[in-house]
């Protein structure tokens, strides 16, 4: 689209947003098969939905199973067992409080920070390897687009 604002009810934006959602859902996909990697390389048996969680404790910092469920838009049970998953590999553990037992922060151990920032690593190599090509004013409005789709798509009440 060329910058100029459309009646919302046109079809020619009716069929450019039917093409947004298409590459939206295929962005996800796309993540997903990332996710599998990135777990992958982490350890053989790890599921995406397990590297999510170690990503999310890495960026969060020691926090709750339920703030972790919050932040993922995943259930508690779900990411309790992720939690579990990864605590068995080592590279999780449950942290101190004074508080019950349920609200024992998660926490990376050495190992699971060394493995995520590899993997984050690994991966920023990978997005700057794909985009070299780009000019910096065209990655630059990508940052400002995928921000604004993000911050409509969060904020939008799902169905």
């Amino acid at each position: 689209m060329d910058g100029h604002r459309t009646p919302a009810g046109s079809a020619a934006r009716r069929a450019a947003l039917d093409v947004v959602e298409e590459k939206a859902a295929a962005m996800c996909r796309s993540e997903q098969q990332v996710c599998w990697a990135l777990a992958r390389g982490i350890d053989a048996a790890m599921e995406p939905a397990a590297y999510s969680v170690l990503a999310a404790v890495r960026m969060l910092g020691p926090c709750r199973v339920t703030d972790l469920a919050a932040s993922l838009g995943m259930g508690k049970p779900a990411v309790s067992g992720h939690v579990a998953a990864l605590h068995r590999l080592g590279l999780l553990e449950r942290g101190m409080t004074d508080d019950d037992e349920r609200s024992r922060p998660v926490v990376l151990t050495d190992e699971g920070l060394r493995r995520v920032d590899a993997a984050r690593a690994r991966r920023r190599r990978d997005f700057r390897r794909q985009l070299e090509g780009w000019e910096q004013a065209d990655v630059v409005d990508l940052v400002a687009l995928l921000s604004r789709f993000n911050a409509a798509y969060l904020a939008a009440e799902l169905p």
